[in-house]
């Protein structure tokens, strides 16, 4: 007869569950650190990536000053534009040289005889009427034949009798001043006619010549 054998009966034991449990507390750990590490880096990324922002932004400031460094280059080249405007100035000078009237030629005898000869023929017309007049019509007569006499003074004589001319011009037309004066005062006027036709009559020998 045999010995009955011992039958084997599995059972589970309370060490696989303990195993387990730790496992799991490690890996609640891992997981803490990988999240702690993230959030780390995070917060420092910003602050790397803020540094080179700042540098970028600093890197430009030169470049501005090396912008405004060529402004004042062009400022200096209008400089020479302005000093070429007071060039055309010196183009009316010669224009002021015109304003000084030119001198009157010097005419010939016979030419300045035919100016002044009308007058003179006018003026010894003039004294035989003023011989016959009195009062107010010799006044007017002594006044048509003073503006005579003043015409006979603007008339450029030649040189050669010029300084004579307006000497004796100048005589004929104070024996006219003392002829309307003795119209106006009503005396006789015989005097101061013969002087006028005597002064008249020198005019008349210079330019005959």
């Amino acid at each position: 007869m045999t010995d009955p054998q011992p039958e084997y009966v599995w059972a589970y034991t309370d060490e696989k569950p303990g195993r387990s449990r730790m496992w799991l507390m490690i890996g609640l750990g891992v997981v803490a650190v990988i999240a702690a590490v993230a959030v780390v880096l995070a917060f420092v990324r910003p602050w790397e990536a803020g540094e080179p922002a700042s540098s970028e932004t600093r890197s430009p400031a030169p470049s501005a000053t090396a912008s405004a460094s060529p402004s004042p280059t062009p400022s200096a080249t209008p400089s020479p534009s302005p000093t070429s405007s007071p060039s055309p100035a010196p183009a009316p000078t010669p224009s002021s040289a015109p304003t000084a009237p030119p001198a009157p030629a010097d005419p010939a005898l016979p030419v300045f005889r035919g100016k002044v000869q009308p007058l003179l023929d006018a003026a010894a017309t003039g004294l035989s009427y003023a011989q016959d007049a009195s009062g107010e019509e010799g006044m007017q007569i002594a006044d048509e034949l003073r503006g005579d006499a003043g015409r006979m003074a603007d008339t450029v004589a030649p040189s050669s009798i010029a300084a004579e001319w307006r000497s004796r011009v100048q005589a004929y037309g104070e024996s006219l001043d003392a002829l309307r004066a003795a119209f106006g005062e009503g005396t006789p006027t015989s005097t101061q006619l013969s002087a006028a036709r005597s002064k008249l009559r020198s005019l008349n020998e210079l330019i005959a010549g």
